[in-house]
């Protein structure tokens, strides 16, 4: 039996039906994709409109269909040039496909941004048939990355406003990320790649290097916070260190492996130097409780023991007029006013040290002054050249010609002997010096007030200090010689903190050594007053007060050779008890500054009350600081003790001009 054969098959049916259902599930998906998806004609006029185009933008196909882009309000007028210049571009066959994020407007008015992804159709003869472009909305995108971008903005600004460098290090790839510039940061030159961290390990001291690689080690290896401070290899504008603060921590991956490493990075320059300023105000107080009770130490010695020298030195001398002049007595007695001259010049110093030997008040000019030292110091200096750069304008300063002489041999035999043998020299130079309100005390050993100076400076090439020798320099228990010098610096130190002065230093190992002096110098020169009329005194009363009995019997057997009767008191309200009972008959008074009870200033006010024009006559083993500020007045004078009689006598007589 045979089979009829099948009936044709109709090829062009069957794909006709096959493009229906591609074209069916092409539109299925057109509609349902997230992508906005719009068709446009040859002549750019829309004629595909999705679900999502009108999802996003509010407009039904119906409303936009056969409208060019500018037809309605849709194309945003930041970017109507950019859009123009495309759609001429795709016309002209310039521009077959494009990728561009624009703002567009919705039928709400509202803005949104997309991201365009556009292809151009051509014919055979290169004219657009049609376009089709497809759009993102990215606004949440858009929306998160502008505020990320602000927020970073914050960030850096705060950070730049903390003077902080925020850092993020990957330990695999060895490259990091900065919220700014590490040029700008630490100063270095621009053009490098500082996105290199062995590269960016430039902008560190080479000193600190090691203790920067050293710290990210220790981290990565403990897993400890990441903490070390360094300085920069730039310096800051005044030529000091810039100090750095690095804090982090070292993330790590799921196994625990370092990964990288997170930190902020601080300049502490400032927090450094008020750490600095801090310290040394700290030094500063401590070294002057420990001067300050050194000082009462040496200065209360010192006067009991020119107290004793007063004695033995006026009994010798008041022996030796007893004696005939080739008596052999003679010479023993020389030997003891030598070696009480001697103790009193240790006491001198010792007075120097404790800031209370200051002298008179009289005003003196410096660089006469230096001068007239000249020979003097060609003994210390030996083979040494010194040279002289003096100013010879320079105002009066109030200060002891004595003891800025000894300042002056002390400085100049310290510089002599750091120099080398038979190389180097010393410099001595005056000059006047304002300083001004706000100076940092680190730049002083003894920091001056604010005002107006004369400066003594000496200066030499040897082989310079240590900051560890520097900082003891002036220690009366610290001596890079040999022992047995004596006070040395130190009384240089206690002579100018007496006068109210400074002290500046300026040494470094094979630099050489500076030290400045600053004498106080006000702008008001005061005249010295007067000297008193001529006149002779007879046979009177001299009044004597002093707290120790033989200082007052040997200044009463001295007073007596002139001619003078003593009236003794042993303190301060018997003295001027006895003042009252012999107004008339008192023609001078001997005041011991220092006694128990009423000081010496003390009872000299009181005289002066009752008698302003009376010679007085103060005496001390040292000089309170009380007496050399006090305006002490015409016809006053103090003598130091110990004193010679013949020191005593010339004293007197200048007072009463005998």
């Amino acid at each position: 039996m045979s089979r009829s054969p099948d009936p044709p098959h109709d090829s062009s049916a069957e794909a006709e039906r096959q493009l229906a259902l591609a074209r069916q599930r092409l539109a299925a998906h057109v509609e349902n994709t997230p992508l906005i998806v719009i068709e446009w004609d040859h002549e750019s006029r829309v004629c595909g409109w999705n679900a999502q185009a009108e999802r996003v933008f509010g407009w039904s196909a119906a409303e936009v269909l056969g409208k060019r882009p500018f037809d309605w309000r849709f194309v945003h007028e930041s970017v109507t040039s950019a859009v123009e210049q495309m759609v001429g571009d795709a016309a002209a066959g310039m521009q077959p496909r494009s990728v561009t994020v624009t703002p567009n407007y919705t039928k709400a008015g509202e803005v949104v941004w997309c991201e365009w992804h556009s292809s151009i159709f051509y014919d055979g003869d290169g004219r657009m048939v049609s376009s089709l472009s497809l759009a993102l909305d990215v606004t949440p995108y858009r929306t998160t990355a502008t505020a990320l971008a602000r927020s970073q903005a914050r960030l850096r600004a705060a950070l730049d406003g903390a003077r902080m460098l925020a850092w993020d290090l990957d330990l695999l790839t060895n490259r990091w990320e900065t919220t700014v510039e590490v040029a700008d940061f630490y100063g270095l030159p621009r053009g490098p790649d500082y996105s290199d961290p062995q590269f960016a390990l430039r902008a560190i001291h080479p000193d600190d290097v090691p203790t920067v690689l050293a710290g990210r080690q220790h981290a990565i290896d403990t897993g400890a916070a990441l903490r070390y401070e360094f300085r920069g290899r730039v310096p800051a504008a005044d030529g000091g260190p810039r100090w750095f603060a690095t804090h982090g921590t070292v993330l790590r991956d799921d196994s625990g492996r370092p990964e990288r490493i997170v930190a902020v990075t601080s300049d502490i320059t400032e927090r450094k130097r008020s750490d600095e300023q801090r310290e040394a105000l700290n030094r500063q107080f401590r070294d002057a409780a420990k001067w300050e009770s050194l000082g009462v130490l040496a200065g209360g010695v010192a006067h009991d023991f020119n107290n004793i020298l007063t004695v033995v030195l006026g009994s010798a001398a008041l022996a030796r007029r007893g004696l005939p002049p080739n008596s052999s007595t003679v010479a023993y007695l020389d030997q003891i006013e030598q070696s009480c001259r001697r103790a009193a010049e240790v006491c001198r110093q010792m007075l120097a040290y404790s800031g209370r030997n200051q002298g008179g008040a009289a005003r003196i000019d410096l660089t006469p002054l230096v001068r007239e030292a000249a020979p003097l110091l060609a003994g210390p200096a030996g083979s040494a050249p010194i040279r002289y750069e003096l100013d010879d304008a320079l105002p009066l300063a109030p200060a002891d010609a004595t003891q800025v002489r000894q300042v002056l041999m002390n400085l100049v035999t310290n510089a002599v002997e750091s120099l080398g043998p038979g190389a180097g020299e010393v410099v001595v130079r005056t000059s006047a010096e304002e300083v001004p309100a706000g100076v940092p005390n680190g730049l002083f050993h003894l920091a001056p007030d604010p005002g107006r100076y004369v400066c003594l400076t000496v200066q030499d090439t040897g082989r310079g200090m240590s900051p560890e020798v520097r900082a003891k320099m002036f220690d009366p228990f610290y001596s890079t010689k040999f022992t047995g010098r004596g006070l040395g610096l130190a009384a240089v130190l206690g002579t100018v903190r007496a006068h109210r002065g400074g002290i500046r230093v300026e040494t470094a190992p094979g630099a050489g050594t500076t030290v400045t002096v600053y004498w106080p110098a006000p702008a008001e020169q005061v005249a010295a007053p007067p000297p008193p009329p001529a006149g002779a005194v007879a046979a009177n009363l001299a009044l004597v007060i002093d707290d120790e009995l033989f200082v007052r019997e040997v200044t009463a057997s001295i007073l007596e050779e002139l001619g003078f009767a003593p009236a003794l008191a042993a303190d301060g309200a018997s003295g001027i008890e006895l003042f009252h009972r012999n107004r008339e008959a008192i023609k001078v008074a001997v005041i011991d500054v220092v006694m128990p009870g009423m000081t010496g200033d003390q009872v000299l006010k009181t005289l002066r009350l009752f008698a302003p024009g009376l010679p007085v006559l103060l005496v001390s083993g040292f000089t309170d600081s009380r007496i050399m500020t006090a305006d002490l007045g015409a016809r006053t004078e103090f003598l130091q003790k110990p004193f010679h009689p013949e020191d005593l006598m010339k004293a007197v007589r200048r007072l009463v001009q005998m």
